[in-house]
């Protein structure tokens, strides 16, 4: 089973004026759950074992550096879990990471999408 889920805009990063580390906890946190209800709202989909986990960033700026773009994914991967869509985001279930940047030429065109499959 593979599921897509496309969150609208950039998930922020590190660094930065709205990344993650100069983020008050309490914005953190509400942009957390916000981001359950919209990934319980896109998908039913239950992944009950081990998954691959891809993050494709389409951006119209300048590229992320690599441990940057990597930090995108804790808010959303902390997300599937509260939402029920994988079990857990220690190695053991989340198996196989891949983070991509696409560079768009408008910045209604940028996105981030999250596709997890299950590893057989």
């Amino acid at each position: 089973m593979i599921t897509e889920i496309t969150f609208p805009g950039k998930l922020p990063g590190n660094n930065g004026p709205g990344g993650l580390l100069r983020m008050h906890w309490r914005k953190r946190n509400k942009i957390r759950d916000t981001w359950v209800w919209f990934i319980k709202s896109k998908t039913k989909n239950r992944h009950l074992g081990p998954v691959k986990f891809e993050l494709i960033r389409y951006h119209c700026r300048q590229e992320l550096d690599f441990d940057n773009l990597v930090s995108t994914g804790k808010i959303p991967t902390d997300c599937l879990v509260l939402a029920g869509v994988i079990i857990d985001d220690k190695p053991a279930i989340i198996q196989e990471r891949e983070y991509r940047q696409v560079k768009v030429k408008r910045l209604e065109d940028q996105k981030t999408v999250i596709l997890i499959e299950d590893i057989l």
